[in-house]
């Protein structure tokens, strides 16, 4: 796997495009993999990362192949050289981690995907989606060491409508943070390289790790 960093230029109005409509950066991130995506072996997931005042918008990037930024628009980003990320994970290692996710349930008599309402509901899709991927939250006194840093709904505009704009779609993206261990490396590695929960071209599902 390779992870990038793109500090997006405010001053471009590409890159303002794309963080109105994350489709559009969805589609734009492609293009540095678009031979590997042709060829089924890619997963590309990204997050737009949580900035603080007048700082630039900041993009982490997660590929299974190394990505060319050399496709963007001039004055699109400063990018950061992709680094190889290939975790050696181990049964009972603990780490931090950063996940945002759209935390959902689907119903069971229309087949219709609904966001989750309380924090709680929210933390144990949570510790349900990790356990399948081969982790597990870590407890703390007070429960699970894990936060919930934002809470908001996505919109975003896919596909070509009547008036040229699309359809808008409105997705909850749950910012998490928290602490977990690993239980199975093998599910863990998978994990990593697919992404946990939908949305994955709105920016959701990319799980990253530190000590």
């Amino acid at each position: 796997m390779w992870v990038s960093k793109l500090v997006l230029n405010p001053a471009s109005k590409a890159a303002r495009r794309d963080l109105a409509n994350p489709y559009e950066m969805h589609r734009t991130l492609s293009k540095a993999v678009s031979e590997a995506l042709k060829e089924g072996g890619e997963r590309l997931l990204w997050r737009l990362e949580p900035t603080r005042g007048l700082e630039p918008p900041v993009v982490l990037v997660q590929t299974l192949t190394e990505p060319d930024w050399s496709v963007l628009e001039e004055g699109y980003a400063e990018v950061f050289p992709p680094k190889p990320f290939e975790p050696a994970l181990h049964p009972g290692q603990r780490l931090r981690f950063r996940l945002r996710a759209n935390p959902a349930k689907r119903l069971a008599a229309t087949g219709k995907r609904v966001a989750l309402k309380t924090p709680a509901e929210k933390v144990a899709w949570l510790e349900r989606r990790l356990l399948e991927g081969g982790f597990r939250l870590l407890e703390g006194e007070q429960g699970p060491l894990v936060r919930i840093l934002q809470d908001t709904f996505l919109e975003a505009r896919r596909g070509k409508g009547e008036g040229g704009e699309g359809r808008l779609l409105q997705v909850q993206a749950v910012l998490f943070e928290g602490r977990l261990e690993v239980v199975d490396p093998g599910k863990a590695q998978a994990t990593l390289k697919q992404g946990i929960g939908p949305g994955k071209a709105l920016g959701l599902g990319l799980l990253s790790l530190a000590p």
